[in-house]
């Protein structure tokens, strides 16, 4: 995937875990309607303390920048792979909710527009 950095903090990148990284947030362009040339992702791991042992120790952050509006979110786990889940889901409800809140803001202003036009004539 193009314009994706990722960062490692306090244990070892894996391949798999930087495919698996890579596949889950490549399925948010379907939610961001860009062009993937346009979408760059900040992707950042690591444990939130090297001398726990158990609980959520693990993170994922992401920052997601596109030319229309930012986006991110940061979740801690007791896995990096159920952190890496939690965080898409996450951001793709946050993805789908500001569509949804544009496009009734944009109804909105098409019926007070229309309405206005009924009221001069």
């Amino acid at each position: 995937m193009k314009n994706f950095t990722i960062y490692c903090k306090d244990f070892e990148l894996t391949d798999s875990i930087k495919e698996y990284s890579e596949e889950k947030m490549g399925s948010l362009h379907r939610y961001l309607n860009q062009d993937e040339d346009q979408v760059k992702f900040n992707f950042r791991l690591g444990k939130t303390s090297n001398s726990h042992n158990n609980g959520k120790i693990y993170y994922a952050e992401v920052s997601i920048h596109t030319p229309e509006k930012n986006y991110g979110g940061k979740i801690e786990a007791e896995s990096i792979y159920v952190a890496i889940d939690l965080l898409k889901d996450e951001l793709a409800n946050n993805i789908t909710h500001y569509r949804e809140k544009v496009r009734t803001l944009s109804r909105h202003e098409a019926q007070k527009f229309k309405e206005d036009i009924k009221n001069i004539g």
